[in-house]
């Protein structure tokens, strides 16, 4: 990473991501545990997919809300959130029934969709355009984890865990609270530097896409969450730590070449997903299945965060856009919830084999179509040689002919446009008689008799021949030189002969 990335500014915001990623995993992880006294292993994945299905409504609201809220009413909405949520972490660690642990559940995670959105908003406003967002969102979600990580293994009691979420929240709210990192709006003129044809298409087709993929991640997700809700494995050891290493490894993959590799790498990985359930279907290990489930998920959470986050300024109201990437995939969650959790404990391969490869075939078909719609902070790898190969041919071919900037600005106008001599002088701010003279320069300087020679000579002309007009310049030169010499020479002799 470039000595620009560790900026004040950048910190605070990966502080904020970071501290969002980790009440809302630990969150979930305390909900899951607390559940576990109230229902089986499928009665808590269900719950599971309840409360983070529930979160899209919180992710939703900033848009619909927050420009319409007063800034004192936005103030004291999040001093009554932190309390609200503050009561919700106590009685799900209470856990005296399953309705009010579930009902608990539901309302912390409305408030955390919309501690989501805003802080995805909030980094969007800063560094949507940014060319190290992937590791900025990287960054943060391995923090995130590795804070999860370390609560796991060090307490174990329910009521400090849900005091240290209580406070980590709190910690949130002040961070996108404080006027460096909320104070700034979205800077237009750096989207429209970089504009997308169509960016409400390619953020439908995003949509679309990271449902897609969700229905094979959550699968994965509910399988790892059934062995840990029965007391096969425990998901907060060790493998954990995988997932907070995939975040970090998939930040700087997904900026590498400017994000050009972005959907190419996203989807190897859902492929080795895909792949993965079909082991596991077959008896295969579930350490294997956990291990991959972390190696992909990090990569997933990366893909669909930034994704959102950059399309968020090309949108009329970009805070309902920054979080749809947690939106999506929580709402897909709790709609395959149910069916994902059938399907595995029915134990039919064959079933879950068609389905799996069903998937990933439209995925391939959804992300391909995102691709075409969706690159928007790079060009093409074909696109950008072509342009490169244009301009050096044109530096090329200036610097052959010595032509001057504002013969160049001429030249380029004519290969441009088809236009009358006068449309093109107007564009060019000058006079139909000083175009005339740029043009007659021009075929001085390449041997040519009119602007249709000139630029059929333009584009027959051989960058290797500039070696011998080079030798002929410079040939030339010194031949006027050694005359200009001999000349002085003469003539301060001249001067000094006796009368």
């Amino acid at each position: 990473m470039k000595n620009t990335f560790w900026k004040r500014e950048r910190i605070e915001i990966m502080i904020a991501l970071a501290l969002f990623n980790y009440v809302f995993l630990g969150a979930e992880y305390l909900f899951d545990n607390m559940m576990a006294f109230q229902t089986d292993s499928s009665g808590v994945v269900l719950a599971q997919s309840y409360v983070l299905g529930i979160s899209t409504m919180g992710f939703l609201l900033l848009g619909v809300f927050d420009e319409k809220l007063r800034e004192s009413a936005k103030r004291a909405g999040r001093a009554g959130a932190g309390v609200l949520a503050a009561v919700c972490l106590w009685v799900i660690q209470v856990h005296q029934s399953y309705g009010s642990t579930l009902a608990a559940g539901l309302i912390l995670y409305v408030l955390l969709g919309i501690a989501g959105s805003l802080v995805h908003y909030r980094a969007a406003c800063r560094y949507g355009m940014e060319e190290h967002l992937a590791e900025t969102v990287g960054v943060s979600y391995a923090t995130g984890l590795f804070l999860q990580f370390l609560e796991n293994n060090l307490i174990h009691n329910a009521a400090v865990e849900a005091v240290i979420l209580t406070v980590a929240f709190w910690a949130l709210l002040f961070l996108v609270e404080k006027k460096k990192v909320a104070g700034s709006l979205m800077e237009r003129n750096l989207y429209e530097s970089d504009p997308i044809r169509h960016p409400y298409a390619a953020a439908v087709t995003l949509i679309f896409t990271v449902a897609l993929m969700t229905c094979i991640f959550a699968t994965l997700d509910n399988a790892v969450t059934l062995g840990h809700a029965g007391g096969s494995m425990d998901i907060g050891q060790w493998p954990r730590l995988i997932l907070a290493v995939s975040g970090l490894v998939s930040g700087v993959l997904f900026d590498y070449g400017k994000g050009r590799y972005r959907n190419l790498i996203m989807y190897c990985v859902t492929l080795l997903s895909t792949v993965c359930i079909l082991v596991i279907v077959s008896g295969g290990s579930f350490l294997l299945g956990l291990i991959v489930f972390y190696l992909s998920a990090g990569f997933f959470v990366v893909f669909f965060s930034t994704g959102f986050v950059r399309l968020a300024g090309y949108m009329r109201v970009p805070q309902f856009w920054a979080g749809m990437g947690r939106a999506v995939n929580n709402l897909c969650a709790i709609l395959i919830g149910s069916f994902s959790v059938a399907l595995i404990q029915s134990d039919d391969s064959t079933k879950i084999m068609i389905a799996s490869i069903g998937l990933f075939v439209l995925i391939s078909i959804a992300i391909y179509i995102y691709t075409v719609m969706g690159q928007t902070d790079v060009e093409l790898p074909d696109q950008e040689r072509k342009q490169e190969e244009e301009q050096d041919y044109f530096s090329a071919f200036a610097d052959t002919y010595a032509l001057t900037e504002r013969e160049q600005e001429v030249l380029k106008m004519l290969l441009a446009s088809d236009e009358e001599v006068q449309e093109i002088a107007n564009r060019l701010y000058i006079s139909r008689a000083m175009l005339y003279r740029y043009i007659s320069s021009l075929n001085k300087k390449t041997d040519t008799n009119s602007r249709i020679g000139l630029i059929q000579f333009y584009y027959t002309w051989k960058p290797e021949k500039r070696l011998i007009v080079t030798i002929e310049t410079y040939v030339n030169s010194r031949i006027v030189q050694f005359y200009v010499k001999l000349f002085s020479v003469y003539s301060w002799y001249g001067d000094r002969r006796p009368e």
